[in-house]
């Protein structure tokens, strides 16, 4: 539900970025970068007015989605057509495990992070804060994407960790970000290695080679921790059970963080397996919160469910003696297979 309520909520941003609904966050200064004088600066591939206009746009459509409530199927495909990449993958299956209604957020003043010099398809980031119908305020780190010459879609979203410090990221002297390259050497782990290194922590957990690279945690070692606990059981039942991550296909996205570091943003795929040894054995049941997924309630032979997983995390600078976090994320089930 929390990526079909992305969409879905009353939008308290203007086209250049200001709100005035939810409790904000303090305003942070920006970190010292040596970045050239304004007059040397190119011009941005987008600029902040853009940015907001578009993220303005799409946060807004839910709150006239919402209010369309007779035409709740309409309603859906619209919202599903302003999603991309991980973000359409967790909002179809979204709509696809409930028929009920929209959820209502509340969207704050964002922090726009917008890469001055990128290539296509163009990007940007910001962090916002959600409030929910119950008041509870979470900071969002969303990503969109421009996939043609006009439209921009969400691409992704995870929710921080309410016990992790928002990063700074490196702007310059006109507030623009810095995005880096996939293989960018400067970080200690490269964005793209940021995916396959977290799938192995969370596989191997704290045995693993990840854990002198990324910090321990629920989704990290975590992770390793809750497969092992749940062997044992599901063997008495004469079941076998495991569960594998690797890296997505969805894009990586990454920005300079002001202590020479990155935020990176990235996508997990998570499947897990439970399959019967003897036969006849105990029910192999489809998981509550994914039954609408399914064709049956459950298998004879093996279930396999599929959970697609966004995270934000944080990477030092090369050289640094500290380690990768994990501080954002946001997943579900996305595909159920049963035999």
């Amino acid at each position: 539900m929390f990526a079909l309520a992305l969409l879905a909520g009353t939008a308290a941003c203007s086209g250049s970025g200001a709100g005035n609904s939810v409790p904000k966050r303090e305003a942070r200064a920006t970190g010292a970068t040596s970045s050239p004088a304004p007059a040397a600066l190119r011009t941005p591939a987008v600029t902040l007015a853009e940015a907001g206009r578009a993220l303005s746009g799409i946060l807004g459509a839910g709150a006239v989605l919402e209010g369309a409530t007779p035409h709740l199927e309409a309603d859906r495909r619209n919202i599903l057509e302003q999603t991309r990449d991980a973000q359409e993958a967790l909002t179809m299956a979204a709509f696809n495990s409930s028929a009920g209604a929209l959820p209502h957020y509340t969207w704050g003043r964002p922090e726009l992070l917008v890469p001055r010099e990128q290539q296509a398809p163009l990007w940007f980031a910001a962090i916002v804060d959600r409030e929910d119908s119950a008041g509870d305020v979470r900071s969002a780190v969303l990503t969109l994407t421009k996939y043609g010459e006009h439209a921009w879609y969400l691409s992704s979203t995870s929710l921080l960790e309410r016990d992790a410090p928002v990063p700074e990221i490196a702007k310059d002297a006109e507030g623009y970000a810095v995005a880096l390259a996939e293989d960018d050497p400067t970080t200690a782990i490269s964005p793209r290695l940021m995916a396959p290194l977290h799938a192995t922590s969370a596989e191997e957990g704290s045995a693993g080679f990840a854990a002198g690279l990324i910090e321990k945690g629920p989704h990290t070692t975590g992770y390793a921790e809750e497969i092992a606990g749940k062997r044992p059981k599901y063997k008495s039942d004469c079941l076998g059970y495991d569960s594998i991550f690797g890296a997505s296909n969805y894009p990586v996205r990454a920005l300079r963080t002001a202590d020479g570091g990155a935020m990176v943003m990235y996508s997990l795929i998570r499947t897990t397996s439970v399959t019967a040894k003897i036969e006849p054995c105990a029910d192999i049941r489809v998981p509550r919160d994914a039954e609408r997924l399914a064709s049956a309630p459950g298998a004879r032979k093996e279930l396999r469910t599929v959970e697609t997983q966004q995270y934000v995390s944080t990477v030092p600078a090369k050289n640094s003696r500290t380690l990768a976090r994990v501080i954002g994320y946001l997943g579900g089930v996305t595909k159920v297979m049963a035999n």
